[in-house]
């Protein structure tokens, strides 16, 4: 059984993801880069490209990590709530003994993922995350005894780490652009209008292309966002173990109580953000962005994905609260039924877009990389989220999991596809309310 407001949850971090995603199908060679691209020709396009980072960068990942490591507790079973911050959890949560089964499932539906992340990585999306997961999830697994305090200071220490060291190379570069030094040490940028010709060449062009920025890019992730996941999955860990969602679903956690958590968040968060987003795009409407300049600035670069790092959980915590808030009302329940579906089946969705996406800028498909301004783009965003949502809504009105979900659950179990398509949803993310 699950919750359904956790799906519905999740239906908006893929709309986040995909939101963040397509700028590397629509500008290829950022992948190759390291520095977004997209030069802004009107003010409508900058504020496409500064709401972006404003709303999406760095907290929709942070959200759906989060929610991955909430799962991983939730399908564990359910026999008791976690005790205060220095003790362990009952029996029934993960590592509280007698859970032998349940890791080898576990570990088959790592496997699994691995092995999807690298085909997607290599066939699709090189920024592809579900590689991180798989490896880092292994890590959670090993992680599964560890006390709440210790969780909550681990994710805090790998979140302030990662953040503070890209912002202070970023603050450094800064500094140092422009001097003999620096000049000196530059090697010559990969040339973008290249890259972007063999993306969007034959098939042939496109894989190599494709190989190519997979093994930059999958290291890259590996180091960075990995890291940052696991913080998530370990806040989701222990929010897990406290049914702290289920009981905000439930009301015991005043709406008052809420606010005076959410807007202080969201407020921190955005002002980071904000800040992030004028350091990429100049200020909103503006179209004499960094990101225009002819010789990108690679200091504003770090030092913006710092800040967007930083900014990542303490939006992301905002967003989740003001959804609950929302969720839980009467208002909020027309809203769950329309998102919930698409968060059902969310790893069908996500590697859906990436193959969408393919075919629409790649030389796979269409080949329109480079040639949509970004209000165009943001439109491809709203059209392929919207279509996620009402085929997932049609597809799980005839069967009880998505296209990829039945043979990752086949897989997980050991049972038949049959079984897996029809099977009781023991191992899914919560209860359906």
């Amino acid at each position: 059984m699950r919750l359904r407001e956790v799906d519905a949850l999740r239906a908006l971090a893929l709309l986040g993801i995909l939101s963040v995603n397509v700028w590397y199908f629509a500008h290829p060679e950022s992948l190759v880069t390291g520095m977004r691209s997209g030069a802004a020709e009107t003010s409508a396009d900058q504020l496409v490209r500064f709401a972006t980072t404003l709303i999406f960068e760095g907290k929709s990942y942070v959200v759906f990590s989060f929610l991955f490591g909430l799962a991983f507790v939730l399908s564990w079973g359910s026999a008791g709530l976690s005790g205060g911050a220095g003790r362990r959890p009952p029996v029934g949560w993960p590592g509280a003994g007698g859970d032998g089964e349940q890791e080898r499932r576990t570990a088959r539906r790592l496997t699994a993922l691995i092995i999807l992340g690298v085909l997607h990585g290599i066939l699709l999306f090189a920024g592809d995350i579900l590689l991180a997961y798989g490896l880092f999830g292994f890590v959670l697994l090993g992680l599964r005894r560890i006390r709440t305090l210790w969780a909550l200071i681990i994710a805090a220490g790998l979140f302030l780490l990662w953040c503070g060291v890209t912002t202070g190379i970023g603050l450094l570069t800064t500094a140092l652009e422009g001097t003999p030094m620096w000049d000196q040490s530059m090697v010559p940028s990969a040339d973008a209008d290249a890259e972007r010709a063999a993306y969007t060449a034959g098939i042939g062009s496109y894989l190599s292309f494709q190989l190519g920025a997979y093994g930059t890019v999958a290291v890259s992730i590996l180091l960075g966002q990995g890291p940052m996941a696991l913080a998530a999955f370990l806040i989701g860990l222990v929010v897990g173990r406290s049914r702290l969602l289920e009981r905000i679903l439930r009301g015991e956690v005043t709406s008052a109580k809420l606010t005076a958590w959410m807007l202080p968040a969201l407020a921190l968060g955005l002002t980071l953000s904000a800040t992030a987003a004028v350091l990429l795009w100049g200020p909103p409407g503006s179209t004499a962005s960094r990101a225009a300049a002819s010789e990108p600035a690679l200091g504003a670069e770090l030092t913006a994905t710092g800040l967007v790092l930083l900014a990542g959980p303490i939006q992301a915590a905002g967003y989740i609260m003001g959804l609950m808030l929302l969720l839980r009302s009467r208002a909020g329940r027309p809203i769950t039924a329309a998102l919930a579906p698409a968060g059902q089946m969310s790893l069908t969705n996500y590697l859906t877009q990436s193959l969408v996406l393919a075919l629409l800028f790649s030389g796979l498909g269409l080949g329109l990389a480079g040639q949509l301004a970004p209000t165009v783009v943001a439109a491809v965003v709203v059209v392929v989220w919207a279509g996620q949502l009402l085929i997932s809504r049609l597809w799980l009105s005839r069967f009880r999991r998505g296209p990829v979900e039945i043979p990752l659950r086949a897989w997980t179990y050991r049972t038949s596809m049959r079984a897996a398509a029809a099977g009781a949803a023991a191992d899914d993310a919560g209860q359906r309310r």
